[in-house]
């Protein structure tokens, strides 16, 4: 079913042009086969993470696997609106008269989006006077358009997206509780490029081709151009490679596409190697949410990280430690006991940086 998942994102994107959603590593195959099994629900889902990581990609995804693939599909971006009446206007429709500038009855999304899907981009910064209508709307089907006092009531299935941290200790005074709850039914957590090792590649391969088939020219990155992009960190993440690749493939006078062609667009120095690891796993480990075993080694293992990343990450920690592999082992949270095991998987997997 994950399987189906990229199928689909892959021809939308051949129609659209929109990110599509590719890869095979662990962390995203997880993700898919998660969103395959709740497809079919009614029930509300709420997607996290980074911006650029393909969340509207996977609402939508989502939305052509399930039985309401023949009814509407229709994207609130919620930051939009920062005027209450607009935002519930936008939402839930209004009357004529009903404020200033309401010259006529309307319908909103939610109407629109009868029988379908409805997709709240950024509903960490939806506006609080229409959080507690959007409530209503998700527990009892209804909602009452701005001012009018006859309920309509719909069959909709929300689904929201957020790259805040939304969490039940994490709210903040701008996003109700009730409302969190309500909307994580679902809760499918999409990875930061960087977390997903060479699924880069792939997808740097997967735009290649469909830039061939639409401009009927073949072109290629040099071996210093996939150096660069693989050194990179990605804070764009998918969406910010799809703009560089195809920034590379037009400027590119020849087929071999070199540095010069999309240097300008991505930002590189010499701590980007550690950088793409020392945000992920070295985070957690600092923070005592695990050690070096159940963060780097596990992923590398799954294939989630690679040997440059992770070689990287060791010569990340050597820099703190004046080169010390005793005083990295603290630093990586593992016990003495470990050290033995620890260098002989460094040394055979040819991990260990380069005096």
């Amino acid at each position: 079913m994950a399987a189906r998942i990229l199928e689909l994102s892959r021809e939308r994107w051949d129609h659209s042009g929109e990110v599509a959603i590719v890869g095979r590593s662990r962390r995203l195959e997880a993700v898919l086969e998660k969103a395959s099994l709740v497809a079919d629900f009614d029930e509300p889902i709420l997607l996290t993470g980074e911006s650029g990581v393909g969340k509207d990609s996977l609402a939508q995804a989502i939305y052509l696997l399930g039985s309401r693939r023949e009814g509407p599909f229709v994207t609130v971006n919620c930051p939009q609106f920062q005027d209450g009446n607009l935002t519930v206007s936008e939402l839930f429709g209004h009357k004529r008269g009903s404020f200033t500038g309401a010259v006529a009855d309307r319908k909103g999304c939610f109407e629109e989006a009868d029988g379908g899907v409805i997709f709240l981009d950024e509903i960490g910064d939806l506006h609080m006077g229409a959080q507690l209508m959007l409530l209503r709307a998700l527990s009892s089907g209804e909602f009452t358009p701005l001012g009018s006092n006859q309920p309509r009531r719909v069959n909709v299935r929300v689904i929201a997206a957020t790259n805040r941290t939304l969490s039940a200790t994490g709210l903040g005074e701008h996003f109700r509780g009730d409302l969190f709850f309500r909307l994580r039914y679902f809760h499918l957590h999409q990875p930061p490029l960087r977390e997903r090792g060479d699924d880069w590649l792939l997808l740097v391969n997967f735009i290649l081709d469909r830039l061939q088939y639409r401009h009927g020219i073949a072109k290629s990155f040099s071996e210093q151009s996939l150096q660069m992009m693989r050194a990179y960190s990605w804070p764009g993440n998918v969406r910010e490679l799809f703009g560089v690749v195809t920034s590379g493939y037009a400027l590119s006078s020849g087929e071999v596409i070199e540095p010069e062609a999309f240097s300008s667009l991505i930002e590189m120095d010499g701590n980007h190697m550690a950088r793409r690891v020392e945000d992920s796993a070295i985070r957690q480990m600092a923070l005592n949410q695990g050690d070096f075993w159940s963060t780097i080694h596990q992923r590398y293992m799954e294939r989630d990280l690679n040997r440059d990343q992770v070689k990287s990450a060791v010569a990340w920690g050597l820099t703190r430690v004046n080169g010390s592999y005793r005083r990295l082992l603290k630093l990586f949270g593992l016990p003495d006991k470990d050290y033995q095991r620890f260098m002989d998987f460094l040394r055979h997997h040819k991990l260990k940086p380069p005096a």
